[in-house]
C-alpha cells in the first residue's frame, strides 16, 4: 500500500519502518512509523524533496533540530532524531495519540473561553522556555498543536520545533518566508530580525481564532492575507462572537501590533492579559492552618491518623497571589499523597534542611519555606532567579542569576531562619552538596565552594572537557544537574553532551566518563546506585558507583524529570504521566505508581516525607 510518493508501508527509512500516513503539509509529509532499535512508536517526518535539496536549509534544520532537542518542556514534542536518509531529510518525534487543534476546530468551531485559554496557556509555556533557550518557533498554528488526553486532561503539544529558528539568525531563512500566511508576524513578511515576539503575534492570531472561530485576517489569495498583516488593524473579536468582552480587543490588538515593540513581553503574559480579560482569572487560594482529619478506631485497636491535603501561608496572614503550582508530600510507608501546598505557577528545584522544605521557582524568581510540622509556608524575596537549590548541615545553597552580576551566584541561607547569610558570584546552573562539600556548576567549570561560616570563597575550580573533535552537534550548553553520593561527585551533561561524569569530590578531578545511549536530565546518588533520567526516552539508567558503568535501564513514566534517592527507594517524577514511579533499587522494578495532581518537576527525600514540586497543568 503506498502513503506517499516514493514512501509505501514497511520501507526503512533510518531505522524506522513506515506505517500510514498521518498527515501532509506544505514541507512534507507525516507518517506513523516503528523505531525497530527501541521498538517505540514514533512520529517520522520527511521533509519535501525540494527542502532536501537545499543545502542551506538542510544545514540550518539539523543544526536547530539538535537545538530543539534540548527542550525539555512537557507541552514540547519531543525529537528524538534529525537527519537525511536517501536524500531526504527527516525528523523523527514523540508520536502522540490525539488530534490536532486544527482538526478540532473544524469540527467544534469556537471554543469555550476556558478551553481556549488552558490550551494557550500551555502553548505559551512551551513557547517562553524556547524563547529563554535563544528559539524562535515562527510557525505557530492549529495544526502544529497536538491534543491528547491524559489523565482526566487536555494535554497540549507544541510540534514543528525542529523547524524552528534561532534569534542570531536575522530574517526568513534563504529567502523563503517560515511561516504559514494567517499566523505571520509583520517582521517575518518584510525580512526583519524575528525575536519571541513574533510568537507572540502568532499566539494572538491563534487565540483569536480559537474564540471566534475565525481568523483573524483573510482575503481571496494569500497575497492579500499578507497585506492584511502588514497594513490592517487587528479586528475586533467581541464584534465577531457574542459574549466576547470588549476588554479582549485591547488584549489581542495588542498581541496582533504590528511594531513588535508594542506587543506583550511574552506569551505567558499575552495568556494572563487575556484570561483576565474575559474574567478567567483564578481565585486567590483560601489561606487556612494545616487541616488534619483523625480517625480512632476501637480501644482493641490501635490509632491511625490520615492527614488532609494541606494548602497553606504562613500563619493566618493572607500570602502573595499563586497560579496553581504545588508542594506535595508523599508518604513513604504507604506510597499515598498526604498533603499538598500552593506555591507558585512552576515551582521547580526543591530541598531539605533541619525538618524545613525549600522551594524554588526559577520563571518568577521566588523561593519557598516550609515547615511541615506546624504547616507554615513562607515565600522569599530572592536577589535573582534560583535555579537549583542544595543543602548542607544546617545551611540551603540557592544557584541562581543575579541581577548586578553576569553570571549568577550562589547564596547560602540559614535552613531555619531562612536569613541570608553569605553570597558569591559564580556561574551556577546547578549545585550539589554532601558528604562535607560543595559544588556548583556552570560551563565549562565545576567551583568547589566554601562550606564554613563567613563569606562563601571558591576554594577549586576544575575544567569539564568538551567532547572532541568538538562540534555543534556535541558542545554543551551547561552542566545540567549533579549529585554528591557515593562516594563521588556525580556531574551529568546536557542532551547536547551525553555524557555523565565521576569525579573526586574532594579534588574535582575526572576519574571516569560514561557516555548514555540518551538525552539526561537528572541525576542523583544513593541506594547503592547512582541514577540518571531520560525524559526523552521515559528511563532511568542506573550506574554502577564504582566506576559510573551504566548496569541497566528502566522504562518509567513519560517525560521522566526529576530523581532521588532515600528512604529504601529511587523516586522517579514523570510530568506528562503525572505520576511519580517508586523503583525498588535491589531489583529494579517498579513497586508503586503514585499519582500527582500536576505535572511533577523536582524530587527530594527528607523532613519525614518524599517532595515533590508541580506545575499546575
Amino acid at each position: 500500500m503506498a502513503v506517499g510518493r516514493g514512501i509505501a508501508a514497511g520501507d526503512l527509512v533510518a531505522g524506522y519502518q513506515v506505517g500510514a500516513l498521518a498527515g501532509r503539509g506544505g514541507m512534507g509529509e507525516v507518517y506513523r512509523a516503528l523505531d525497530l532499535r527501541l521498538e517505540r512508536p514514533v512520529a517520522l517526518k520527511l521533509l519535501s524533496e525540494r527542502l532536501s535539496d537545499d543545502e542551506g536549509f538542510r544545514d540550518r534544520l539539523l543544526r536547530e533540530s539538535r537545538l530543539a532537542a534540548s527542550l525539555d518542556h512537557p507541552n514540547v514534542v519531543p525529537i528524538y532524531e534529525a537527519g537525511e536518509a536517501d536524500g531526504r531529510l527527516f525528523i523523527a518525534m514523540r508520536y502522540v495519540d490525539g488530534t490536532d487543534l486544527k482538526a478540532l476546530l473544524r469540527r467544534e468551531g469556537a471554543l469555550a473561553p476556558e478551553r481556549a485559554v488552558a490550551i494557550a496557556a500551555q502553548i505559551a509555556d512551551a513557547l517562553d522556555a524556547a524563547h529563554g533557550k535563544g528559539l524562535v518557533h515562527r510557525d505557530v498554528k492549529p495544526s502544529n498543536i497536538l491534543l491528547d488526553q491524559q489523565g482526566g486532561r487536555e494535554h497540549a503539544y507544541l510540534a514543528d520545533f525542529g523547524l524552528t529558528q534561532s534569534v542570531s539568525d536575522a530574517g526568513p531563512t534563504d529567502g523563503q518566508l517560515m511561516g504559514t500566511v494567517d499566523y505571520v508576524a509583520p517582521e517575518q513578511i518584510r525580512g526583519e530580525q524575528v525575536d519571541g515576539r513574533a510568537d507572540v503575534y502568532a499566539l494572538g492570531c491563534l487565540l483569536f481564532e480559537t474564540l471566534t472561530g475565525t481568523l483573524p485576517f483573510s482575503g481571496a489569495s494569500d497575497v492579500a492575507v499578507v497585506y492584511a498583516h502588514l497594513e490592517q488593524e487587528p479586528p475586533r473579536a467581541s464584534e465577531r462572537r457574542p459574549g466576547i468582552p470588549p476588554a479582549l480587543d485591547d488584549v489581542l490588538a495588542r498581541a496582533m501590533a504590528k511594531d513588535l515593540g508594542d506587543r506583550q513581553p511574552s506569551c505567558r503574559a499575552l495568556v494572563i492579559e487575556t484570561r483576565t480579560a474575559l474574567g478567567l482569572v483564578r481565585p486567590e487560594p483560601v489561606t487556612r492552618r494545616r487541616i488534619a482529619l483523625v480517625a480512632i478506631a476501637a480501644a482493641a485497636l490501635a490509632a491511625a491518623a490520615a492527614a488532609a491535603v494541606v494548602f497553606a501561608t504562613r500563619g493566618d496572614t493572607p500570602g502573595p497571589a499563586v497560579a496553581g503550582g504545588s508542594l506535595v508530600r508523599i508518604d513513604p510507608a504507604t506510597n499515598s499523597v498526604t498533603a499538598s501546598y500552593a506555591v507558585s505557577a512552576t515551582p521547580g528545584a526543591v530541598t531539605t534542611a533541619r525538618n524545613r522544605v525549600w522551594v524554588g521557582d526559577f520563571r518568577d524568581g521566588s523561593l519557598w519555606r516550609l515547615d511541615p510540622v506546624r504547616g507554615d509556608l513562607q515565600r522569599f524575596t530572592t536577589t535573582g532567579e534560583p535555579r537549583d537549590l542544595t543543602s548542607l548541615g544546617e545551611s540551603v545553597y540557592v544557584a541562581g542569576d543575579g541581577e548586578t552580576i553576569v553570571d549568577g551566584t550562589v547564596t547560602r541561607y540559614d535552613a531555619l531562619t531562612g536569613t541570608r547569610e553569605a553570597a558569591v558570584p559564580v556561574l551556577a546552573c546547578s549545585v550539589a552538596a554532601g558528604e562535607g562539600v560543595l559544588w556548583a556548576a556552570g560551563c565549562p567549570y565545576i567551583d568547589r565552594l566554601t562550606t564554613g561560616p563567613g563569606d562563601i570563597r571558591v576554594v577549586a575550580a576544575r575544567r569539564v572537557p568538551f567532547q572532541q573533535p568538538q562540534s555543534a552537534e556535541t558542545t554543551r550548553f551547561a552542566m545540567h544537574d549533579m549529585a554528591v553520593g557515593e562516594g563521588s561527585l556525580w556531574v551529568v551533561g546536557d542532551p547536547l553532551d551525553r555524557r555523565v561524569f565521576r569525579v573526586d569530590e574532594r579534588s574535582g578531578a575526572i576519574r571516569n566518563i560514561t557516555l548514555l545511549p540518551f538525552a539526561p536530565r537528572s541525576i542523583a546518588a544513593g541506594e547503592g546506585g547512582v541514577w540518571v533520567t531520560g525524559p526523552v526516552d521515559d528511563v532511568v539508567a542506573r550506574l554502577d558507583p564504582r566506576d559510573g558503568s551504566r548496569r541497566e535501564m528502566i522504562h518509567v513514566g513519560r517525560g521522566a524529570s526529576g530523581v532521588a534517592a532515600g528512604a529504601g527507594a529511587v523516586w522517579v517524577a514523570s510530568a506528562l504521566d503525572h505520576e511519580v514511579s517508586r523503583v525498588d533499587p535491589a531489583t529494579g522494578k517498579i513497586v508503586a505508581r503514585i499519582p500527582i495532581d500536576g505535572s511533577p518537576r523536582e524530587i527530594t527525600v527528607g523532613a519525614g516525607g518524599v517532595w515533590v514540586t508541580a506545575d499546575a497543568q
